[in-house]
């Protein structure tokens, strides 16, 4: 068995290594191979994050030293149930996306890039989750953008993907540049980039003699919530993500919807309840505008889209205004909703994209009038994304239902009552334009360009109806989950046993 404190390094390391190995490999070996070992690359680390979660559940906060060095000097990684939990939800889809992109991506040349880029990205985002320094995040940060912008881009003799990805590269850079402004205004009052050293000055007034901390600690704060706001695709800075969904191979946009714009929201949750939440600054108000803007406007612009791809983006960006109605709660069910509804999103929308790519695979097309009468040709793929656009809405008994509800409720319990309301109404609105993209694909006029289409090949048909059947199971049977999340938002919550973990009472 694994030693517990190797366990966050064997999930950062394997996925990084093989991202390294197999661009040369791609000279000497087949596509398949190269999938292959990509999907036991995704498969080992999500056994490693279900085995370090298990670990974290029973109360223990597993810590690595690199190098020995003893806290807050060196790299540390340390992981309790809050980030254990977003690590495995991030290995399990990239999982099934690394199954799908067998088939759907075969028809593509320079593949062993493709699969590359795709280890080098969850390598990052693990990285970003499971670090224990706030620098350290920003470096694991650049990993993941800069493999998420090749993905993006990576049919690039096209110029839809060209264009989205350069987008996505200027937005991304400025992202990671106020991250690292903020990092460095926070290193200058407080001496330190260890989150639990952090966390134990600012709550001891440990500021570094002539800093002004009325006025570095709120400035960081809002370079850093920008930086992440861009990363998490929150209005107004939401504008390269629907350009870079449509553009990118349905397995990567799947992805990038599912789990990297969340892995924005855990860095924003980190630093916010661990690092800010001490030094007394209220961000709750700020952080419940943007929530309204975020969902409202993704909505409103959903109802516009006749491209699939395209309607799904913005509707991510509508998800994560509903997501943070959970932080803005600020309390432990608003963030035990944070987390369920970033498992179940990540299911739900990773299927929705999923089924997307099958229609684009099949038909040839993303466009809605073109796709009209399909559910007759592909039922299955139909069935499924119909049970993904419900789960979405927030239909019972579905898992979406269940993780909106507690994010509601929590709101109530916090006096955003206003809040609530507007999050209520916003899911009756995007009934409005998953309904209607249900009703062009089941009905019974069929357009030229599904006249002979069959269901997609059973490699990518088994992940799409897996997921669907999770997503029922999560709405009817929640509680493990739900005991999972709520474990997560206790950990997070408490700060003194993460600072007495880390730097050793």
């Amino acid at each position: 068995m694994i030693p517990a404190e190797w366990l966050p390094v064997g999930c950062i390391i394997a996925p990084l290594t093989v991202g390294v190995v197999l661009i040369p490999l791609g000279f000497y070996t087949s596509r398949r191979f190269q999938g292959l070992f990509a999907i036991g690359t995704s498969a080992f680390t999500l056994f490693l994050t279900f085995l370090l979660l298990q670990v974290t559940l029973e109360g223990t906060i597993v810590i690595h030293k690199m190098a020995g060095w003893k806290p807050p000097f060196g790299i540390l990684l340390v992981v309790d149930v809050f980030n254990g939990f977003i690590a495995f939800i991030i290995a399990f889809l990239v999982l099934f996306a690394t199954v799908y992109s067998i088939e759907y991506m075969k028809r593509d040349t320079g593949l062993s890039y493709y699969y590359a880029l795709l280890m080098l990205l969850l390598s990052g985002m693990v990285g970003v989750v499971l670090t224990g320094d706030i620098f350290n995040l920003f470096v694991f940060l650049e990993l993941t953008s800069i493999s998420a912008y090749g993905l993006v881009a990576f049919r690039s003799m096209e110029m839809e993907p060209l264009e989205a990805g350069f987008k996505y590269l200027v937005m991304g850079a400025t992202a990671t540049s106020l991250v690292l402004f903020g990092i460095a205004l926070l290193y200058g009052a407080v001496g330190t980039v260890n989150y639990a050293d952090i966390a134990y000055r600012l709550k001891n007034g440990g500021l570094l003699v002539g800093v002004k901390g009325n006025l570095v600690l709120p400035l960081s704060l809002i370079f850093i919530m920008g930086g992440f706001g861009i990363k998490a695709a929150v209005f107004p800075l939401h504008t390269w993500l629907p350009d870079a969904h449509p553009a990118a191979p349905s397995p990567v946009s799947a992805i990038l919807s599912g789990v990297v714009i969340k892995v924005g929201v855990y860095a924003l949750c980190r630093i916010l309840f661990l690092v800010f939440q001490p030094a007394h600054i209220n961000w709750v108000f700020l952080i419940s505008m943007v929530s309204f803007f975020t969902m409202t406007v993704g909505n409103f612009m959903a109802l516009l889209q006749d491209d699939i791809k395209r309607m799904l983006a913005f509707s991510s960006i509508a998800q994560i205004g509903y997501i943070l109605v959970g932080v803005a709660a600020a309390n432990q069910l608003g963030i035990s909703g944070v987390l369920l509804h970033t498992f179940n999103h990540s299911i739900m929308k990773g299927l929705a994209f999923l089924c997307a790519g099958a229609f684009l695979h099949q038909v040839g097309t993303r466009k809605l009038d073109e796709l009209a009468g399909v559910g007759s040709k592909m039922p299955l793929t139909t069935m499924a994304l119909t049970i993904a656009f419900l789960g979405l809405i927030g239909v019972p008994p579905l898992n979406g239902f269940v993780s909106k509800f507690i994010l509601f409720t929590a709101g109530i319990e916090s006096g955003l009552i206003w809040l609530v309301v507007a999050g209520i109404i916003n899911s009756a609105i995007s009934a409005g334009y998953y309904l209607r993209f249900i009703n062009v694909l089941i009905r019974m006029e069929a357009s030229e360009k599904v006249m002979d289409v069959k269901e997609a090949p059973a490699i990518m048909t088994i992940p799409i109806l897996i997921l669907a059947g999770l997503i029922v199971l999560l709405g009817t049977w929640p509680q493990p989950i739900l005991d999972v999340s709520e474990k997560a938002a206790f950990s997070l919550f408490n700060i003194d046993k993460y600072v007495t973990a880390v730097l050793g009472g």
